[in-house]
């Protein structure tokens, strides 16, 4: 069986037409050439080359090889020239999903990082709920999923990027009885008209549970699906919310303030992928990228609610 080594300076050979040149090309030494054409012609148990004055000229056998080894040499470039598209993005899409409170600000902000250094990559965002996105990973529509929550399936592998916490929006009228960055009493927010979600939403489990532990009942007076809903309804003056901070943080602040909660529950970030299929290259460069916007936003949001700062929407600039 002939090494992809050999192939090499056969194919050297016969383009150059002698062992000088075939160095030249492989960027090796004469004495290389001559020693694997040597062993070439030996297990090929025939003459490839008739030695004159420094040429190699072709035997018959040798044209009908070269035909071969021409064909292999081009598959080769072409396998060489795909995987250099590949990497850099030409032609290739990345699919991923993401829960709505992330692909308001944080994967956009991680998929532009992705841009700058890929300009060809193709990438498609699909926002999912909660429920959607088991099938979602498990029939290969996407390769990866970022949300808030754990995902409970054997196929599905999770890991934690981050984690941020429940917090307060307020109507700007009902903002000025908490002049303060944080709230000290849940449950005097309650006297205002709450805009919450089904309890047995992934929210409203999360704010029920807060609730009951400080002796309060988790009653909406308007019931939304998505927390970018509670918040668009804050923002016209319909009544406060609980929402987690990265959908928060993703509003510009004018209309409604944001308000920190004492012992506020955690929302964590997780990215979801099926087990035996794993993450592309893009798709962990793109992993990494949400984990340091995740880090960058709780570090805008901190300082963002810090006293002086709590309802500036200029804060939480990038």
């Amino acid at each position: 069986m002939f090494t992809l080594r050999q192939i090499e300076v056969f194919n050297a050979v016969m383009q150059t037409g002698s062992v000088i040149g075939a160095a030249k090309v492989l960027n090796v030494s004469q004495p290389v050439v001559s020693r694997v054409l040597r062993h070439l012609e030996d297990q090929a148990r025939m003459p490839l080359f008739e030695r004159s004055k420094g040429r190699l000229q072709p035997t018959y056998n040798s044209t009908i090889l070269y035909g071969e080894v021409a064909s292999i040499f081009k598959s080769i470039q072409n396998l060489q020239h795909s995987m250099a598209r590949m990497s850099a993005g030409d032609d290739m899409t990345l699919r991923i999903g993401s829960s709505p409170s992330l692909a308001a600000r944080i994967v956009p902000r991680a998929m532009l990082k992705l841009r700058k250094r890929y300009p060809k990559l193709i990438m498609r965002l699909d926002t999912l709920s909660v429920a959607q996105v088991n099938d979602y990973l498990l029939f290969g529509e996407g390769e990866m999923v970022v949300g808030l929550f754990k995902q409970d399936h054997p196929a599905l592998s999770t890991q934690l990027l981050g984690s941020g916490e429940i917090v307060a929006v307020l109507p700007e009228g009902q903002a000025a009885a908490y002049p303060a960055d944080a709230v000290s009493d849940v449950a005097d927010l309650l006297r205002g008209s709450l805009i919450g979600f089904e309890p047995t939403t992934p929210h409203g489990q999360a704010i029920s549970e807060y609730l009951a532990a400080r002796g309060i009942r988790y009653e909406p007076d308007t019931i939304v699906r998505f927390a970018e809903a509670a918040c668009q309804m804050v923002q016209v003056g319909l009544g406060f919310a609980f929402v987690d901070s990265f959908t928060a943080a993703s509003f510009e602040w004018a209309g409604f303030a944001i308000r920190k909660l004492p012992d506020a529950p955690r929302m964590n970030v997780f990215v979801h992928v099926h087990v035996e299929r794993g993450l592309s290259s893009f798709g962990r460069m793109l992993k990494e990228a949400v984990r340091a916007e995740v880090e960058g936003e709780l570090s805008r949001f901190a300082n963002a609610t810090s006293a002086g700062n709590r309802d500036q929407p200029s804060s939480m600039a990038p």
